[in-house]
């Protein structure tokens, strides 16, 4: 069996720039969804933080000056009735608790299904990988047996 030694290597050349550019392509989706993960997890707690409030009907609370919870303060809620949710990018609105706790479970809806979409491209591009990754394996397993069959030949 005769290995066409510069169209195999030439195949593997192709495979690995193939390769190169998936991984790149897997890693940005990766970064989306861990962003998406990030975002949804933010819309939960203001979620959780907006039950609380109504529940326990609490104007003294201790607010975080930061994402992390590095600083607090101790605050008075002027309403406990209202909160001021974003409707768009730049827009915010004051609404009744429960309409706001509604806008919240709309966008942790659409970042749900983006986060299922991410994940469904992950998947296809992570299958994707290894399929050209076992066909790149076949082409340099093909060269090393072409090697081994063709220096027996040769002696």
């Amino acid at each position: 069996m005769s290995v066409d030694r510069a169209g195999a290597e030439e195949a593997i050349q192709q495979l690995l720039l193939q390769l190169e550019e998936l991984r790149e392509a897997i890693r940005v989706v990766q970064t989306r969804s861990l962003a998406i993960s990030s975002e949804l997890q933010e819309i939960r707690i203001a979620y959780e933080t907006l039950n609380t409030i109504q529940k326990l009907s609490q104007q003294d609370v201790f607010t975080s000056l930061d994402r992390n919870g590095y600083v607090f303060v101790k605050a008075r809620l002027a309403s406990i009735d209202e909160a001021i949710v974003r409707v768009g990018r730049e827009y915010y609105v004051s609404l009744p608790i429960d309409k706001a706790k509604g806008v919240l479970m709309e966008y942790e809806k659409e970042l749900a299904d983006e986060l299922r979409e991410a994940e469904a491209e992950l998947k296809k591009l992570t299958e994707l990988y290894n399929q050209i990754q076992k066909k790149m394996q076949e082409y340099v397993a093909m060269l090393q047996t072409g090697q081994r069959g063709g220096g027996a030949k040769q002696s």
